[in-house]
């Protein structure tokens, strides 16, 4: 999809303008009116989009090896977010399983479930590498 790489980029953003009053001129306005309608529609598709594992939690064996900072980012498993920008997240205790509910960034949930043995020293690790985030701990039945 096109509009994730032009609506933070302003070089981005006058090329495409740039090539859409090209194709005005040389061909004339129909094939301008086509590109523009694609992008639009480019936008509204990706608009409509659901961020990223909204839904379900997936299981980890090891939640440790999925996470890791750098000091300025947090990892997890393939995904990066500055560690200033995870204002909140949940990590919780229910059905004897631990889980962690975060907004990593804005199209990512980060969802994940595993043992409870693991809960303690993940949530020691979380508040020494996260220590601006506010760390909801808890017990759901």
């Amino acid at each position: 999809m096109l509009w994730p790489l032009i609506k933070d980029s302003v070089p981005v953003k006058a090329i495409v303008l740039l090539v859409l009053m090209l194709l005005l001129w040389w061909f004339n306005w129909y094939t301008a009116g086509a590109v523009l309608i694609l992008l639009i529609a480019d936008i509204v598709i990706t608009m409509s989009l659901t961020p990223a594992n909204k839904g379900e939690f997936v299981f980890s064996k090891d939640i440790q090896k999925l996470f890791s900072s750098d000091g300025t980012w947090l990892q997890v498993a393939m995904e990066r977010a500055r560690i200033s920008d995870i204002k909140q997240l949940s990590l919780y205790q229910q059905d004897q399983l631990a889980y962690i509910d975060f907004r990593l960034n804005n199209s990512l949930f980060v969802r994940y479930k595993f043992p409870m043995d693991q809960y303690q020293p993940f949530l020691q690790w979380l508040q020494q590498h996260l220590p601006q985030t506010k760390i909801n701990t808890g017990f759901k039945t």
